[in-house]
């Protein structure tokens, strides 16, 4: 994945300069805005909820396009994250929610994507380091380590999620919300197409191979780590049209044929393009406090080293 990434690991944090830039109180847990810089050089800003009671572990929560850190903790202003943020604290989680490079949609992406490659900085890696940053933020800022973590992506963030796990090789329980499809059918669909005529937009998705990481081959990148992947039944952009069931048989082949069939699942709610969570949020507490999360973690590092 190095030509997405153009390093062999994810860019590190630095909680040396981080700034705290707020602090609110919500029902039952806090929100602290911090910012801290990337060695690349980019600044990172982010949310890190965190509960009044007892913390069961770290959630990294990545959100989707068209919306920010700060609606996943609030409900007063819904959108399609469902404050799962904000579900997700009084489940008990400290909750680290980084703000994804773009202004709100695709075109803003593809042109701030193409910026940083100017100056050689990739933002897919920019993305998902700002994501994995939130061991070292919220060990900042709680002094608390060695918690368990998981994942939750949501839309474009559900995508980030699983290359984040494919980079780093962690195995994190995941949930994946939001994204489930063939990426060249949705590259010819007419959702798509309306980013067809903008300078760079095709180079930025397919030529740096960032498509070609899904379905099998991600599958294959990612294996054993523990999917749990949830989609609307009017959720447009991952229909069965989209290849939506395609690619989840694809990934599903891959965890049977490596004994590893009961780590991945997929759930179908009634809804759109939308977090759901009935199902996600008791599966991810499972997964946290399972002594299973130990023996996969000593996997990963068997495989790492």
């Amino acid at each position: 994945m190095r030509s997405l990434f153009l390093q062999r690991r994810l860019y590190r944090a630095s909680s040396d300069a981080m700034r705290v830039l707020w602090r609110k109180r919500q029902d039952a847990f806090s929100v602290v805005k911090v910012e801290l810089n990337l060695e690349c050089g980019l600044p990172v800003r982010g949310c890190l909820g965190i509960p009044d009671g007892e913390i069961k572990g770290l959630v990294l929560l990545a959100h989707g396009m068209a919306s920010t850190p700060e609606r996943c903790f609030v409900d007063a202003d819904p959108d399609y994250m469902n404050a799962i943020g904000k579900q997700l604290c009084q489940d008990g989680y400290v909750v680290w929610c980084p703000y994804i490079v773009q202004i709100g949609n695709q075109e803003s992406q593809n042109n701030i994507a193409a910026m940083l490659a100017s100056h050689r900085i990739s933002a897919h890696n920019v993305s998902c380091a700002s994501i994995d940053a939130g061991e070292t933020v919220c060990r900042k800022l709680t002094g608390l380590s060695g918690l368990n973590v998981g994942v939750y992506g949501v839309s474009w963030g559900a995508f980030l999620a699983l290359h984040l796990e494919a980079a780093t090789g962690h195995m994190r329980p995941t949930v994946v919300s939001g994204y489930m499809r063939d990426e060249t059918k949705f590259l010819m669909s007419p959702i798509f197409s309306k980013n067809l005529g903008i300078e760079l937009a095709t180079y930025i998705h397919f030529s740096n191979s960032r498509a070609k990481y899904v379905g099998r081959v991600l599958a294959h990148l990612i294996c054993p780590c523990p999917l749990f992947i949830e989609l609307g039944n009017r959720d447009v952009a991952n229909s069965t049209e989209y290849g939506r069931d395609e690619k989840f048989a694809e990934m599903q082949s891959v965890y049977a044929s490596s004994g590893h069939a009961n780590l991945i699942g997929m759930t179908i709610f009634d809804g759109v393009h939308e977090v759901n969570g009935k199902s996600a949020r008791p599966w991810l507490q499972e997964r946290l406090a399972s002594p299973a999360y130990q023996a996969t973690s000593r996997l990963k590092n068997a495989i790492a080293l």
